[in-house]
């Protein structure tokens, strides 16, 4: 396994590696050659057929409510999916300028010797790996999972086994979806499970590849943040040291131009990503309503032990997501310190002290990361998200 990993890394890019290798295998970053790039963008589009047959059998089953949460709660994730590749696609050049962007700034930081900042540059490197393996894992769980519960179904309980003999229930089917042949008997019902399979397997990799390169980003601009705070703590020198006011001037005027460098890509980055947030928070509150009604209302301990994992993944999908937005927030009003912990006092002119108080006023800028013009992405929302998706199956439950 170690070995697996390793071959991911990638020396251009120390911190991006697994993520960029994962990134371009799912057809995010479209390669080069252009017959790959059509075949890339095919599949892609291919994907956003099968989500409008998905809505289609909605239609058709509207009077089980038990099939139309199953469907509503899969045939949602697979549009924010679809919303995902499709925005990246779109924003190909502006996804590159953020990833180059990352890729120089974070080689920058890992030249320094400072015994600080490497251990900073350390810290979120490694937090990022198993953070990414992490988040990989629960996919590929929940992608078994998915795909499982038909087949969990089938053998947990004997009566649907029975009326499966008999005829009085229907073939059990991963998505439900329309399909232009008899999906419920031999050799429809196999070709349907098969093509379900893939389509899911397709959408694990794309939702592990986007959200984990998202959150790693994230996680990136937070550690760049601490680095910042660091490199104004130390804008005099250790402490009894006294520069010069020319070299001041030239150390603050560095410190000027990172934090803006920093916030001209952070703000490109959160352009790329608010409206697919809006976009997921909107049906983040229905997907978990949905799945907590299936979980109450499941009539044994398999379909519920199915149900717990993928309201499980709903809800640490949206954390990672609100977690670490949160957390670049919090550290971003912390950096003002920063000047502040320098030795300031020391100087023996005034205007380093003025050059101080300057720099404090731009590190005062806010830095937020936003799902849409209405919200921010910080854990006060992930608690209302919480709190609306608990009414919404309130009001379902009664």
């Amino acid at each position: 396994m170690n070995s697996i990993l390793q071959s991911l890394e990638d020396p251009k890019r120390p911190l991006l590696g697994p993520n960029y290798w994962i990134i371009t295998k799912m057809g995010l970053l479209l390669p080069q050659n252009k017959l790959n790039r059509i075949i890339f963008i095919i599949i892609h589009e291919i994907v956003a057929l099968f989500v409008i047959t998905q809505y289609m059998e909605l239609y058709v089953i509207r009077s089980d409510l038990d099939l139309v949460l199953t469907n509503m709660k899969i045939s949602m994730l697979s549009v924010v999916c679809v919303v995902k590749v499709n925005t990246f696609i779109f924003w190909q050049k502006h996804w590159q300028e953020v990833f180059d962007y990352i890729t120089e700034a974070d080689k920058f930081e890992r030249q320094s010797k400072d015994p600080m900042k490497v251990k900073i540059v350390e810290a979120y490197t490694k937090y990022c790996r198993r953070l990414s393996y992490f988040y990989w894992a629960l996919v590929t769980v929940t992608f078994f999972t998915t795909t499982g519960t038909p087949l969990m179904r089938y053998l947990s309980s004997s009566t649907f086994r029975e009326n499966m003999r008999n005829g009085t229930e229907d073939f059990p089917h991963i998505f439900s979806s329309w399909m232009p042949f008899d999906k419920y008997h031999l050799p429809g019902n196999w070709i349907t499970v098969v093509w379900h399979v893939v389509l899911c397997a397709y959408g694990a990799g794309i939702m592990a590849a986007y959200d984990s390169l998202v959150v790693v980003i994230m996680v990136f601009f937070g550690g760049k943040v601490d680095l910042l705070r660091e490199r104004c703590r130390q804008m005099f020198g250790e402490e009894g040291d006294t520069i010069s006011d020319e070299k001041c001037e030239e150390v603050v005027r560095q410190l000027h131009n990172i934090h803006v460098t920093m916030l001209k890509y952070s703000r490109l980055f959160n352009s790329l990503l608010s409206p697919v947030m809006f976009f997921y928070m909107v049906m983040c509150s229905l997907v978990l309503c949905a799945s907590a009604y299936q979980l109450t209302s499941a009539q044994n301990a398999a379909q519920k032990l199915l149900m717990a994992e993928y309201l499980v993944f709903a809800i640490a999908q949206l954390f990672v997501y609100c977690w670490h937005s949160n957390d670049v927030l919090i550290k971003n009003e912390n950096m003002t310190l920063g000047p502040f912990e320098s030795n300031w006092y020391n100087m023996e002119s005034n205007q380093p002290r003025k050059d101080v108080l300057t720099l404090s006023g731009q590190l005062r800028i806010e830095n937020v990361f936003t799902a849409g013009p209405f919200s921010n992405l910080t854990l006060p929302t992930f608690i209302n998200i919480l709190k609306g998706a608990y009414s919404y199956y309130t009001l379902l439950r009664k």
